[in-house]
């Protein structure tokens, strides 16, 4: 994503200035520009708050900057329904909040941005991933994508954890979708299936629908991008033990592409299908850093001294114990590697590592 400058007057933006002696660029359409390849950045929670307030997307996900003894971050909010009260009663609105997204005084405008995009689709994906539910042989529900379970566990019982492959036939596929649906709710809603398509390499394409909200669920603000929403998936015949798994990754993409038409930065929904990719390709090819940019050597210097020393900066430490091991081992794999060590890896062999 880029951030364009008019050249006159010189932007004052917060958290920006222009590098001494950068060239102006004229667009093909005569309007002339500094591009962010030619920014410093030194971002602090009050650009970072200027930049949010000029992001739109619902009335449900307010977006906060802030600052704590570890740096600016920004953080997602969403204001929804309580998703671990299945009761069908009308329940008040709940404040939740997605995690803290750490940004560095010297990122780039653009990627704050879209940052903020990032953080919006992943914390509504916590949300979704706690809506498809599944019920056991005793009748009781789990939110079983959701984020909340215990890893340790899960990987110390992984044994018992194996999904056993039932392959089904293509006369029993739809015995065998609607035996999974019985016991699936999305939002506590049925899912049900709108027909089974049968395609060549022994693959099946099943089209489903989410029926009716529940009254707990009827109110504004509950996803409404999810009403009636008709959905497909497409399984091998010996993967349809993996319908949950395929069901998941369509309601995710329907957010996602949600976010992608809603998501607005100064009113320009940036992350649209509707955006001509050709379009944006020249536009970012006439603003790219070209050789004649770089004819002058006291520019060029100053150009790549601030790239050089931008890179260098986000090099992390090796890390100590076994990550350090680990780490040093794999870089080591590579001859001539190109780019900047990880802080600490030229100090001492693996084997002084403690």
């Amino acid at each position: 994503m880029m951030t364009l400058h008019t050249l006159n007057p010189i932007p004052n933006v917060l958290g920006e200035r222009v590098m001494p002696l950068a060239p102006q660029l004229t667009l093909a359409n005569g309007q002339r520009w500094i591009s962010q390849h030619y920014l410093r950045y030194q971002h602090t929670v009050e650009s970072v708050s200027a930049l949010l307030a000029q992001i739109d997307f619902d009335a449900h996900t307010p977006l906060f900057a802030g600052q704590d003894a570890n740096g600016v971050y920004l953080q997602v909010g969403l204001i929804g329904r309580e998703n671990y009260d299945r009761s069908n009663t009308l329940r008040e609105h709940k404040l939740v909040y997605g995690r803290k997204w750490r940004i560095d005084a010297d990122t780039p405008t653009s990627e704050i941005i879209q940052t903020a995009f990032l953080a919006i689709k992943k914390a509504r994906e916590h949300e979704v991933r706690e809506l498809l539910t599944v019920r056991n042989g005793a009748g009781k529900t789990s939110a079983v994508f959701s984020n909340h379970h215990d890893l340790p566990l899960l990987t110390q019982q992984r044994d018992e954890l194996r999904a056993t492959a039932r392959p089904a036939s293509a006369a029993n596929v739809a015995a065998a979708v609607l035996a999974q649906l019985a016991t699936l709710r999305f939002a506590q809603r049925q899912i049900e299936l709108v027909q089974v398509v049968e395609l060549a390499g022994e693959r099946v394409l099943l089209d489903f629908q989410l029926g009716a909200a529940p009254l707990a669920r009827q109110l504004e603000g509950d996803f409404p991008e999810f009403a009636q929403l008709s959905f497909s998936v497409l399984l091998p015949l010996a993967q349809l033990h993996q319908l949950p798994y395929a069901m998941m990754d369509a309601l995710i993409a329907h957010s996602d592409r949600h976010v992608d038409e809603t998501f607005r930065f100064r009113g320009f929904a940036r992350f649209s299908r509707e955006n001509a990719i050709q379009a944006i390709a020249d536009l970012s090819l006439q603003t790219r850093p070209y050789a004649r940019d770089l004819a002058d050597a006291q520019f060029e210097q100053i150009f790549r001294a601030n790239n050089y020393e931008v890179d260098a900066s986000r090099a992390p430490a090796l890390g100590a114990g076994e990550l350090g091991r680990k780490n040093r081992q794999l870089i080591e794999q590579y001859a001539n590697l190109l780019g900047h060590m990880p802080q600490g890896y030229t100090l001492a062999p693996a084997s002084q590592l403690a």
